[in-house]
């Protein structure tokens, strides 16, 4: 959990930085939140073990009209 709240530390700092001065708080309140979210969900997909010879769950199948 730790390195998830320090990314969102660096991004948070970034994002005061650049956009602070146009964000009122509840605004940069839901940036915040939204943040927060992004990186449990990232942290989550990191931790998938998948198989560099892992198919797709959904294979692609090209439709062809008739001609």
């Amino acid at each position: 959990m730790a390195a998830i709240a320090d990314e969102v530390e660096l991004l948070w700092a970034l994002i005061r930085q650049r956009y602070g001065a146009r964000l009122d708080e509840a605004q940069l309140k839901i940036v915040r939140e939204t943040l927060e979210g992004l990186a449990r969900d990232v942290a989550a997909l990191r931790g998938a073990k998948i198989p560099d010879d892992a198919e797709p769950a959904q294979p692609f199948i090209p439709f062809r009209a008739e001609p």
